[in-house]
């Protein structure tokens, strides 16, 4: 959401993949992937809605730990 002054903002992450669990399943099952990485092998989750609904690829991370915003990033829309 803009401010008064029309600057938005949005965080630029540093992040620790490890080991992702892939899905590209148009409706995957949440508790199952959640699962794999609490209790699991895996470190987080790259849900690929880009190859399954032609939008973007979700990253889901489940420990604070492997992320570390870097930058925070002012712009304005120019329209």
């Amino acid at each position: 959401h803009a401010g008064d002054s029309g600057e938005y903002a949005m965080l630029l992450c540093r992040t620790l993949g490890g080991r992702v669990r892939y899905t590209d399943e148009v409706e995957p099952d949440a508790e199952d992937l959640l699962k794999s990485c609490i209790e699991g092998p895996f470190d987080c989750v790259l849900g690929d809605r880009e190859k399954c609904r032609g939008t973007y690829r979700e990253f889901v991370f489940f420990d604070t730990e492997n992320i570390y915003a870097e930058y925070i990033i002012l712009y304005r829309r120019e329209y």
